[in-house]
C-alpha cells in the first residue's frame, strides 16, 4: 500500500499542488522579510544589496583582525616584534573601517541630494 502511495505521488504529480506550494512559499517570503523581499529585482536594488552586504562583511573582517591583533598583543610576552605587528594590524584595521564608513557616508549624503535635487517641482506664478 506505501509502495502504491509513493508510485502516485511521483508519477502522478499535481500542477495545482505545485504551484500553490509555490505561491504559498512566496507569501510566507514576503510577510516574513516585510518590504527587504521582492519578486521584481532591479539591477539597482541587486547593486544596493551587493553594497550592503560587503559593508557588512567589511566589519566583520574588521572585529576580526581587530580581535586576532589583540590576542596577538596580548600574547606578546614582551617580544617587540609582536607588539609592533599588533600595533600596525590595529592601525590598519581602524583606518580601513574609517576609510570604508566615511566612503559610504559620502556616497549615501551625495546620492540623497542628488535624488532630491533631481525631483521635479512645480512652481505657480504669484496672483497679479
Amino acid at each position: 500500500m506505501f509502495f502504491l502511495c509513493l508510485l502516485l505521488f511521483i508519477f502522478l504529480p499535481d500542477s495545482a499542488l505545485a504551484q500553490s506550494a509555490t505561491s504559498t512559499i512566496s507569501q510566507g517570503l514576503q510577510n516574513t522579510a516585510g518590504t527587504t523581499y521582492d519578486t521584481n529585482l532591479t539591477a539597482t536594488v541587486f547593486i544596493g544589496n551587493l553594497i550592503r552586504t560587503l559593508i557588512g562583511a567589511t566589519g566583520i573582517l574588521f572585529l576580526v583582525i581587530t580581535i586576532y591583533a589583540g590576542i596577538l598583543y596580548m600574547t606578546a610576552a614582551g617580544d617587540d616584534t609582536k607588539i609592533k605587528k599588533a600595533k600596525g594590524m590595529l592601525t590598519s584595521s581602524v583606518i580601513g573601517i574609517i576609510i570604508v564608513v566615511g566612503a559610504y557616508a559620502m556616497t549615501s549624503y551625495i546620492v540623497s541630494a542628488l535624488s532630491t535635487a533631481a525631483v521635479p517641482t512645480t512652481t505657480t506664478a504669484p496672483p497679479g
